[in-house]
Parts: structure tokens; sequence; C-alpha cells
């Protein structure tokens, strides 16, 4: 038993030497990493050291941080999350520069924490969240935020003209944004439907980017990388 807690301050002290930072701030990220997944990975200190690295212990603690205080700002319970959904979050979060996806990140993780959050959390949040841009994810939350306020939802269509003009954003980024995010399931082309018909049939155009809409899967991944 001794030695194995001489093993573990060890390697406590070594991480926290490495990341230039204190040993209670260490133990205190392995404790964040055992409570957020039920004590299932038995070595934190090893997961620092394998699976994070040094260079990215700093991002955790800033995870950490961001986690907590968004969870303590709702007041609410906190449940275990599956190793396999949070894992993913922790390893993607730790090597995220931007401050927007940063932020993503937390609250994808707060909410996944949240015994109240009762919107679909999917696996695959953590690879679509991995492949937006900055960018994406601004346009992302303006087009849902206005979606949500439309009364008709599942009929709005979005101009890419309109959006460039209201963004002050070049034609080409705004395009390669709404294409990755079709490209992710978060948006879907937009189909328009004329009042001519054959066979009973309506003659229907298809809009790719110039005209698009929000998808299901889009609105409750908005919601997941969002606070509140």
């Amino acid at each position: 038993m001794t030695e194995n807690n001489d093993s573990v301050g060890k390697q406590a002290k070594d991480i926290a030497d490495a990341a230039n930072t204190s040993v209670e701030t260490v133990q205190k990220a392995a404790s964040f990493l055992d409570g957020l997944f039920g004590n299932l990975i038995t070595n934190s200190f090893g997961l620092l050291g394998d699976k994070l690295a040094y260079y990215r212990f700093e991002k955790l603690v800033q995870l950490q941080e961001n986690v907590e205080k968004k969870l303590e700002a709702r007041g609410v319970e906190r449940q275990y999350v599956p190793v396999a959904f949070g894992l993913p979050i922790v390893e993607k979060a730790t090597i995220e520069e931007d401050p927007i996806l940063q932020d993503k990140w937390a609250n994808l993780l707060a909410n996944a924490r949240d015994a109240s959050y009762d919107r679909p959390l999917r696996r695959n949040y953590s690879s679509i969240l991995a492949d937006l841009e900055p960018l994406d994810a601004q346009i992302l939350d303006l087009i849902v935020r206005e979606s949500l306020a439309t009364a008709d939802k599942s009929s709005t269509l979005f101009v890419m003209e309109k959006l460039v003009e209201n963004t002050n954003i070049a034609g080409k980024d705004c395009e390669n944004s709404v294409r990755n995010l079709i490209r992710l399931g978060l948006f879907k082309p937009g189909v328009v439907t004329g009042s001519l018909s054959v066979s009973g049939h309506p003659f229907t155009s298809y809009k790719d980017t110039e005209m698009f809409a929000v998808t299901e899967m889009g609105v409750d991944f908005f919601h997941a990388v969002n606070d509140g």
C-alpha cells in the first residue's frame, strides 16, 4: 500500500513539474476525471500521462474549471458520464485552441454531467464538434436561433445571399461553412416545391447551398453545445 501511494505521489509530482503547476492542481484534475466517469478509470494519473500528455494538461484544467463553473451556476444534480461518450470530449477539448469552440466542448460535457438535461446526446456529437471551424459554429448558432424563433420551423428556408448580407462575411466563407454543416447533418439543402405538377407530382427545385434548412439533429446539437 505504501509503495502504491508513493508511486501515485511520484506520478503526480512528475506531471506537475512537466506542466509547471502544483501537485494539488494535478490531484484535483485527476479527481475531476474520476468523478466524471464514476471511478471507471482507476488510474487518472496514468490517463493524464498517456492519453492527454503534458502539453494538454493546462487545457484540461481550463475545461475542469469551465464545466464546474457552469454546473455550479445551474445548481443541478450531477450524474456520471459514460466513458464512451465523455472520454472523446476530454481528449478533443484538450487540443482545442479557439475560445468559442473551447466553450462548446465545456457546454457539451456540462450538459452530459447535468442530471436534469433531457435533450438527446449522441456519441457522434464529439466528432461533429471536432469537425467545426469557429465560423461554422457561429453560423450554426445564428441560423438555429433564428429558426427557433420562427413559427413554422419545418418549412423555413434560409437564403445564402441574405446570410452574407446580414453577417458581412465573405460569400465563399459562408458557403464553405454551410456546406460543411450540411455534410455533418446539421443543415440540409433547400428544396422548393412549385405550383405545377405532372401526374400528381409537383415540380421541385433543389437549391444546394443557395437555400438551406436546419435539421432536427442540428437543433439537438445546438442545444447540446450551448449553455442553458
